[in-house]
């Protein structure tokens, strides 16, 4: 969808809110959030982030106006796609297919999401959810790096993060920020595998107490997943945690005792 197209949409929805701009909001109108979601991945990874709206006031919005800025050298976004959330069922003009437009800069998401429909809310966005989703590629971040992914105003002189709501009013949404960052791979280890046949069973339970007992030595990566309670160490506590799991106890492997 081009862009251009749905600005002169949303044109005729500024023009009509514009005289509504200093009336006060509503505290529903107020606790309305746009964020940004969080991944972690690994490098070089292609990962998805979603950005949400939370809080929509029952009486829905009308209209949104907003940026998501993010590192270029850092991650690449390859497309952007509709969430349930923008879809509202509303009427479209002849080459429009959807209220939401998207432009993707170096850096930034210019985000517009406008209906046609001003004099009734039925096609307003009216439920939380998922607005859009980014599809991604984390580019230069390397294990243990972060970035982060913000909602801010567009890149123009007078710009702000703008939503409209009941009886047309602009008002500024609250916002949160997202993170994707790169794990250190550690959470791919099956904790308590230390005999590493990918399942853990009676076998690890010898084969760690073996260990215990100086019967038997462990590589680097076995001693890893043989820190079942995360500790530092490879001790009875690991050994006795184990057992739990093994006899189906309801606990986890690979979180602080």
């Amino acid at each position: 969808m081009k862009f251009n197209k749905i600005v002169a949409c949303a044109a005729a929805v500024a023009c009509s809110v514009s005289m509504f701009g200093a009336m006060s909001i509503s505290a529903a109108d107020s606790n309305f959030t746009i964020s940004a979601g969080s991944a972690e991945i690994k490098a070089a990874q292609n990962f998805t982030v979603d950005i949400n709206v939370t809080n929509v006031p029952t009486s829905g919005i009308a209209g949104l106006d907003f940026a998501i800025k993010y590192d270029s050298s850092a991650i690449k976004v390859n497309s952007v796609a509709e969430g349930a959330a923008s879809k509202t069922n509303d009427l479209q003009p002849e080459g429009l297919s959807s209220n939401l437009s998207t432009n993707i800069t170096d850096g930034e998401i210019d985000i517009i999401w406008a209906t046609g429909q001003i004099k009734t809310n039925d096609s307003w966005i009216k439920k939380d959810g998922v607005l859009l989703t980014l599809d991604c590629t984390a580019l230069t971040l390397k294990e243990g790096d972060s970035t982060s992914i913000e909602i801010v105003p567009v890149s123009r002189k007078g710009s702000s993060i703008d939503a409209v709501g009941d009886g047309l009013k602009v008002f500024s949404p609250q916002v949160s920020a997202g993170k994707v960052a790169i794990s250190s791979g550690e959470s791919d280890l099956l904790y308590g595998d230390v005999t590493e046949d990918n399942v853990v069973d009676i076998t690890d339970l010898t084969t760690l107490g073996l260990y215990l007992l100086e019967d038997k030595k462990f590589s680097d990566i076995q001693m890893k997943k043989a820190d079942v309670v995360l500790n530092g160490s490879v001790d009875l506590a690991d050994l006795a945690t184990l057992k739990q799991y093994i006899m189906k106890d309801p606990i986890k492997l690979g979180v602080p005792a």
